[in-house]
């Protein structure tokens, strides 16, 4: 299987457990993978409040805590669910494809770029 146009591979599915943090790069920007109740997210990697790596955050039902001052931001949205951020996360489009986990290169429509 190639990858879909617009896309990168990422790991294997079944590689990707709930609730855990999988960092990953596209592009020169840092990015994160996710599992929550069975759906598979991808996120901006850098807190938008004060630079920090989400990858080193925990997963909490929806949200994403940042390791450096909590912040929240929902995985499925971006959104942000605890300040101090204000700015929501840019989400991407995931497609399991074969059993591969492939992220969108372009942010989700809506989302800054």
């Amino acid at each position: 299987m190639s990858v879909p146009e617009g896309y990168v591979e990422v790991m294997a599915a079944d590689e990707v457990e709930d609730e855990m943090i999988y960092p990953f790069v596209v592009e020169d920007e840092e990015r994160v993978l996710t599992r929550v109740d069975g759906q598979i997210y991808a996120l901006e990697g850098i807190c938008t409040h004060e630079y920090a790596e989400l990858a080193d955050g925990e997963i909490e039902d929806e949200t994403l805590w940042c390791p450096l001052h909590s912040s929240g931001f929902n995985v499925r949205t971006g959104e942000v669910t605890n300040l101090p951020a204000v700015i929501p996360l840019k989400t991407y489009d995931v497609k399991v494809i074969d059993g591969t986990v492939y992220v969108s290169v372009a942010p989700r429509d809506g989302d800054e770029e």
